[in-house]
């Protein structure tokens, strides 16, 4: 039976025939109390009361219904945090409401320790608190209203250091669908399950790290850690990803669910938050169900920097042998796992020129050792060169070279 409560009454929301059954309840209704057989079919008292705490923290609170001969359980109950367990025997409507009373008091010094808002405002707060984190991931954002909304939604933002950690969840009926950006589902019981892997994984890396949890899409949500220079970076690295494959594992084994994660690497400003957030989609792209969890610095090798040359030093080895194709961002960040927006931030900030100022000067250079070769003529360099016309090629030509294509072989000619 689960019930919800106020200090004048208790009143009966739901009940269950089985501990799965009642898992799903608590779910959707959210009691305070929860009376239950500590033996159940499909899932015992014990084992119920340890996944709604993993879900819902601790409330709701139980009391165990027990047999004379289940007082080991009882025990075990106790040991769980179980505010009471009575005995069916002997339960009368006295033993009920004594058990009922200390529940009740459980929950209002719980309710007192933890002061919140009246729902609904709490529900407002928390939408704007999320599309605030979303605009900071998505470089949607000016330096200073950021800083000015973040202090008028009570968001501490005077952090040394952050992380982000990405998860992507896959479930079996969404399969590898599961990784596309937006993915959304009108079957209800895919949005249950999704929110369900949310709750549990918020629960448990919330018992190794405080933490801002965004949903970005119902399978995908976000991880962000802030913290002080004190802290060790490769200490808490360990503690994130520890924490993250405890709940990979707990859903796993309880869900069903496959759930991949993938780490950013540390950084030192708030305006560098979108980098370590798009470092950990690309890590968590690269996962498998042999590696689930992976840290970006574990893709592109041990140190962040070193590691982020050898991706461009890479990319640009790739835009090298590829001079014949469009090379348009879009398809080369997909090459390497990458966002667009991303690859382009990381491509200007290590080599201080744009991506497509990059490759239109490589194009041009290649197209003046063919136009020099003498064999082939302008538009031909242009075809071969991936340029959609002529014209186009010869007005990209003259912003890099300073002169069209015919007074760039006119002016070499008369040098010979």
């Amino acid at each position: 039976m689960l019930t919800k409560s106020d200090p004048d009454r208790v009143q009966v929301v739901g009940a269950a025939a089985n501990g799965k059954e009642a898992l799903d309840l608590i779910r959707s209704e959210k009691p305070d109390i929860v009376i239950t057989d500590i033996k159940m079919p499909v899932m015992n008292g014990i084992e119920l009361m340890k996944q709604a705490h993993l879900i819902s923290g601790s409330l709701p609170v139980f009391i165990m219904l027990t047999a004379y001969e289940e007082f080991d359980l009882a025990r075990q109950a106790m040991a769980q945090e179980a505010v009471d367990y009575l005995v069916k025997i002997e339960l009368s409507e006295e033993t009920l409401g004594a058990a009922l009373s200390r529940a009740m008091e459980r929950v209002d010094r719980y309710r007192k320790q933890h002061p919140s808002q009246k729902e609904g405002e709490q529900k407002n707060l928390e939408e704007y608190r999320q599309k605030f984190f979303l605009k900071l991931l998505h470089r949607e954002y000016e330096a200073d209203a950021l800083q000015q909304e973040g202090k008028d939604l009570g968001i501490n933002l005077n952090y040394d250091r952050y992380i982000a950690a990405y998860c992507v969840i896959q479930t079996e009926k969404a399969g590898a669908s599961a990784a596309g950006a937006g993915e959304t589902s009108d079957n209800p019981h895919m949005v249950t399950l999704c929110a369900s892997c949310y709750s549990m994984v918020k629960e448990i890396v919330s018992r190794y790290l405080s933490g801002e949890f965004i949903v970005d899409d119902l399978h995908h949500f976000t991880f962000l850690y802030g913290f002080g220079e004190q802290q060790p970076v490769a200490e808490l690295m360990n503690i994130m990803e520890e924490a993250i494959l405890n709940a990979q594992t707990m859903i796993q084994n309880y869900f069903n669910v496959s759930v991949f994660f993938g780490i950013g690497t540390a950084v030192n400003e708030l305006s560098l938050v979108p980098d370590t957030y798009e470092e950990a989609m690309t890590a968590a792209g690269r996962t498998s169900p042999a590696e689930p969890v992976l840290r970006f610095s574990h893709v592109v090798g041990a140190n962040r920097r070193s590691g982020k040359d050898k991706l461009i030093a890479s990319i640009q080895d790739y835009i090298d042998e590829n001079l014949n194709g469009k090379l348009q961002l879009n398809e080369v960040a997909e090459k390497f796992g990458l966002s667009a927006a991303y690859l382009s931030v990381i491509f200007k900030k290590n080599t201080e020129v744009g991506f497509s100022e990059y490759v239109n000067t490589k194009k041009i250079e290649r197209a003046k050792q063919m136009l020099l070769q003498g064999d082939m003529k302008i538009y031909e360099v242009a075809d071969a060169l991936g340029f959609e016309s002529a014209y186009y090629f010869s007005k990209v030509f003259k912003k890099v070279d300073g002169h069209s294509p015919r007074e760039y072989i006119q002016s070499k000619t008369e040098e010979e």
